[in-house]
Order: C-alpha cells, then structure tokens, then sequence
C-alpha cells in the first residue's frame, strides 16, 4: 500500500535479514523565502517554518494569477515515497484540478526539499538518513498542522481542503480528526482499517497462489509483531524506520474517522493490488454503522490503486472531475 499520488512499488526487505517479497504502496515563523520554478506549475516561494527540535519544515504556497485572491486552500498530500513533494508530476498537473481556482499548499517530508530529484525508485541510494530516521505519520501530522496554522495566520482562507492518496490518503484523515477548521477532506485508496490487512493483501496479490505466498505472508506477520511488540531500534525497511512502521502498524482507521467532524469523500479502486478494497468496504459500513453521516464513499470497481484500467489507461482525469463536483456541493452547499 501507500502510493504517492504519483507512482510507488517496491520489495520489502529488512536490510541484515530475508527478503520478505511484497508490493508496498502505498506548516510560525517564514525564514528567507526563495524563488524555485516547479515543474509544469507557476513559479513558487520555497518557505520554511520552525520545529522544535532546531530543524524545519519547507513548504510551498502556490498562489493563483488573479485579482481576487482564492477563498479556497488546497493541501495535496504525496504519500510514502522518499521524494520531494513539489517535483511530483501528478500532482502539479492532474490533482491539483479538483479545484483549480484555489492557492495549492505543498509540504515536504522531515529532512526533503525540492533539490531532490524525482526517482520512481522504492528504495533509493540517496534518500537523506534524516527522513528515514525522522519520517512517520506522528512527523507529518505534527509539520502540516504547523504550516497550516503558519499559513492560516497570514491568509484569508474561507474553505481549507486536504486530499491525499495511499499514506497520504491516511494521513488526510488523521489530520481532518486533528485539525477543526478543515472544510473537506479527500483521501483515496488508502486502505482499510488496520494497515496489516493491506500489506498482506499486497503480498499475496504477488504470487500466484495462497500456497505459494505463505512463506512471505508468515514472514511479514514476525515483522509486524516484533515491531508492535519491541522498543525502538534502527531499522531500515522498504525505505522506511522503526517509528515509522510502528505507527502504522498501530493505527485504526476506523477511530480516526470516527473523530472527524468534517465532510469526507473516500475513493477506492476495485482492481487495487496494494490495499485490500474488501477490506475499505468493511471500514465505511463500520463507519457507518457507528452513526457518522459525514462520509461519503465511491468505488471504480474498474480501476487500480493509481486509478489505471485493466488496458493501462490513465483514469486520473475522470476521477478529479468527479471529486470536482462532489467539493462544488460540498464547499458551497449544493
């Protein structure tokens, strides 16, 4: 599971250990703003914003070419790749389209900026050390609510929006739980209520029996117990740390949309080979169940986690236009 909005794959390993063979998928203070050209997009001010630790978040704001100012902020969340946010194609041209009259606000990962080339690569050579050690869904939530606040303050916003895909997808929703004054939130193919269904559910998708995926599928249920289970130590697993895995590993979907007050559209495609779409299936009804009137769900039965039909054609457009139309009734009442 947990794809960017762009694109994601790779093999799980533990680096020292076996090869576990599985797909994973799936902002204050401004200091010294700088001018970059994003690719396919206006040109931005690369800004920064404090933690607490004496490092900082950099953020983009890329603002609309009007006279009027936009009402609107769009947050689109990258997911778990170790990638810069602002070099991400899809987003700067295709997902930021759900609502193209609005200011598009871009945050990177602890220890990322823009001078990080794109790689479609799962684990690649030069991921900083900062971001493997650092990043985490705690890490995220805890840098977009500073840049959100930092943004807020100097803005004239009426409508906030989040929408992320695969771990940015959950991490919109953790935010939405967090965060109050969001307006809406978009999150796709994020998976269901607990992440380790979707992992094994991407593994098995990778062999071509139940049989043959046992070995694999034991293998990643050791990890995940011993990750749960164990005191932090250093780690390095398809990209990714010990905290990071930790979280992930502990997190109920089904408790954070529980606390979000906020209208909700979640999108899931049926031919997903990262997350289990039975298993989204299952966390809406028990969303539903629960009395939560606030979520609104649609499936592609058609399509896969980076919304492709079975042809390999891209399906991106119809999907941002029908996101389009369901934040038009939202953010503006019918």
């Amino acid at each position: 599971m947990l794809l960017s909005t762009g694109q994601e794959s790779g093999v799980l390993r533990r680096r020292g250990s076996g090869a576990v063979a599985v797909l994973l998928l799936l902002i204050g203070v401004l200091f010294g703003p700088a001018a970059y050209a994003a690719p396919g997009a206006e040109s931005v001010e690369v800004r920064v914003a404090p933690r607490s630790d004496g490092s900082h978040v950099t953020y983009y704001l890329l603002e609309k070419a009007s006279q009027a100012p936009s009402e609107v902020l769009l947050l689109v969340l990258q997911g778990s790749d170790c990638n810069s946010v602002l070099n991400n194609e899809s987003i700067l041209t295709g997902y930021r389209n759900v609502w193209p009259q609005a200011d598009l606000l871009l945050v990177e990962k602890y220890g990322i900026d823009h001078s990080l080339a794109y790689s479609a690569e799962p684990e690649r050579a030069d991921c900083p050390a900062d971001y493997v050690q650092h990043d985490s869904p705690g890490q995220r939530l805890d840098d977009l609510q500073l840049v959100l606040e930092t943004v807020r303050q100097q803005g004239n916003y009426h409508h906030y929006v989040v929408l992320g895909g695969s771990e940015g997808a959950v991490i919109a929703n953790l935010l939405s739980a967090r965060v109050r004054f969001l307006s809406a939130t978009v999150a796709f193919n994020g998976g269901g209520r607990f992440f380790l269904d979707d992992v094994l559910h991407s593994i098995a998708a990778e062999h071509d029996s139940a049989e043959a995926a046992e070995g694999s599928l034991q293998e990643f249920r050791g990890f995940a117990a011993f990750v749960r289970n164990s005191e932090p130590v250093e780690l390095n697993v398809s990209g990714h740390g010990f905290d990071w895995w930790q979280q992930m590993l502990s997190l109920d979907q089904l408790n954070v949309l529980r606390g979000v007050n906020s209208p909700v559209l979640l999108l899931q495609g049926g031919q997903d080979r990262s997350v289990a779409p039975a298993k989204v299936d299952e966390l809406v009804a028990a969303v539903r169940q629960s009395g939560r009137t606030n979520v609104d769900y649609r499936v592609y039965p058609t399509l896969d986690h980076h919304f492709l039909d079975a042809q390999g054609n891209s399906k991106v457009d119809s999907v941002v236009a029908d996101i389009r139309a369901w934040l038009g009734e939202t953010l503006t009442g019918g």
